[in-house]
Order: structure tokens, then sequence, then C-alpha cells
């Protein structure tokens, strides 16, 4: 009989069993040690602050492994998905016990980002675990041997590193990006940019260069030695700054020792995506597209329902 528990309640060593889990490149050690995985464990949705990892187990062996981490007040988003033989009944049974029991944290809304090429996984979660496909993500692919050697020279004095005092700024800027039918699932909330001691985030703002009024926001975070991923929110109007984004993230990034790749990551939940998916084309041509599904059990706040601006969209349609 196949049970599924807390990775604190299971042997974290019979992990190294699981195939997939030696393809994907893991280690034991990349998961919270005892007692941090229990005393998270029990904590209300609202206050976990660490990614939280369940499995299946089936006669004392680990046959599956599901990672979330908490990116909202009450959104979760399942960052990994691991089966013994890329089992998809493994899988499903995994989703629908963690997303019950992040229900009953006070969970509310869950997402997963998956390459759209992979039509078996996007069945499961779609026909087999009631998500929807509402966005899709394209990332560009950006080698170091990419880079320009004379990039030291630019200034960027109209973008710093984001405050606290930022936050309520960037969260309205942010929102107001959105199409209106899908800022209820993609709505952000402050917590999304305070500082937390665990995560690999830097962010910072680009602001006007009179009115000094932030029109951009962007986060760069680091996803495994040697490769990072942006982030980016710009205010319509302002597309043309993206060039200088990715001129100062690629300078930074240039100096770290072990740098590989940067991947720069657009959603198309924001209104002004097609204009810079067209600008990102013409520079990069490595790209993937990957589908957001999501799964959600809404409490529609003042915050999302009779939101104070109005926008009217373009017809032609990313933190």
């Amino acid at each position: 009989m196949t049970v599924i528990k807390n990775l604190a309640f299971a042997d974290k060593q019979k992990l190294k069993a699981l195939e997939s889990f030696k393809e994907a490149d893991l280690n034991v050690s990349d998961f919270l040690p005892f007692p941090i995985d229990l005393l998270h464990h029990f904590l209300p949705f609202r206050l976990k602050f660490l990614d939280e990892s369940f499995v299946s187990v089936d006669e004392r062996k680990i046959t599956g492994l599901l990672t979330v981490q908490r990116v909202g007040s009450k959104r979760a988003k399942i960052s990994r998905l691991l089966s013994e033989g890329n089992s998809l009944e493994t899988g499903k049974f995994l989703v629908d016990c963690t997303v019950s029991f992040l229900l009953s944290k006070g969970a509310e809304s869950f997402y997963v980002v998956i390459d759209k090429r992979n039509d078996k996984l996007i069945n499961m979660f779609m026909e087999g675990c009631g998500f929807k496909n509402l966005a899709r993500e394209i990332v560009y692919k950006i080698n170091s041997n990419d880079f320009i050697s004379d990039l030291n020279d630019i200034s960027f004095s109209h973008i710093r590193k984001m405050t606290t005092i930022d936050i309520k700024e960037v969260k309205t800027l942010i929102n107001d990006t959105m199409h209106s039918y899908q800022r209820a699932i993609f709505y952000k909330n402050s917590y999304e940019f305070k500082y937390n001691f665990f995560n690999r985030i830097k962010q910072y703002v680009l602001t006007g260069e009179k009115s000094k009024d932030i029109i951009a926001f962007f986060a760069v975070s680091k996803i495994k030695k040697g490769e990072y991923f942006v982030d980016f929110v710009i205010s319509p109007s302002y597309e043309g700054y993206l060039s200088d984004i990715i001129q100062f993230v690629k300078i930074r990034l240039s100096k770290i020792k072990d740098f590989k790749v940067l991947y720069v990551k657009l959603k198309s939940y924001y209104y002004n995506f097609e204009e810079l998916n067209e600008m990102l084309k013409i520079e990069y041509k490595n790209s993937n597209e990957n589908i957001i599904l999501t799964k959600n059990f809404l409490t529609l706040n003042k915050e999302t329902v009779g939101y104070e601006k109005m926008i009217f969209n373009d017809a032609t349609p990313a933190f």
C-alpha cells in the first residue's frame, strides 16, 4: 500500500535509491535537516518560509518525491516532481495528497511550470489533478561566452537595489501590468518581496531618470551552480529599458567565477508580453516555452475584486 508523508517523517537516505533522484543530480543535503523539517511541517501555511518535500512510500521504499515552495500568503508552487519509472499514477497521487494537506494548512492556490513538449505530464496535471492552463512562459538562454567583454563601461545610475520602502510601489506596478482577468490568480502581495535569509534572490528597481518613479522591477536568482534566472516586469511604454536590465545583469554575473548560463523569463499574463518577447527574439535565438498550470480554491478579497484601476488591454496579448 502506498502512503504519502512529509519527508521529515521518512528516511532521507532512501531517496538515493530513486533513479529519477539520481538523474536530477540531487543530494540528500539539498533538503531540510532534522529538526528544522519537523518543526516546519507543523507551521500554518502563511508562516512557512522554506521549501517542503513530500514522498510516496510503498513497503518502506520511496517511490516518488514532490517539492513545494510558498510563493505568496496563500499560493504554493510545485517546483519538483519525481517518480519511480516516471509513473504518472504515483505523480498524481503525490499531487492530490499534497494539495489536500496544504489546503488544510491555509493554502488556496497552486501552480506548476511545465515544458510545453511534455504532453504526458501536462495531461496528468490537467486531466488527472484538475489544473488549468492559464498562462505561458518563454525562457531565453544566454551563455556566458555570448557576453561582451567591455560592458563595464556602462553607467546604471537609474538602477538600484530594492528596499522595503519600495515594496508598495513595486507591488502596484506588477499588479497594474497584469491582464485584469488573470490578476486574481497571479496577484502579488507584499510578502513576496520581503527579504528571506534562506533564498538566493536579489531584487532591483529601475527608476525614471527625471521623476524617480519606479518603472521596472527585476529579480536575479541562482538555481544551481553557475546558472541564474532573471525575472522582470516593466511598465508599459517603457519597454526600451529591457536592454538596460539585461546589460546590468550581465555585468554583475560576469564577475562571478563559475557563472555559465543566464535564463531570461517572460510571462504572458503581463499585457506588454508580446512587445517584450519580440525584442528578446531579435537578440536571442535560443528559447524554450513552458506552460503555467494552476489550481485554485481562492477566497476573493478587496485587493483582487473591485481593483482600483480599470485597465483596457490591447487585443494582442512574467516574479
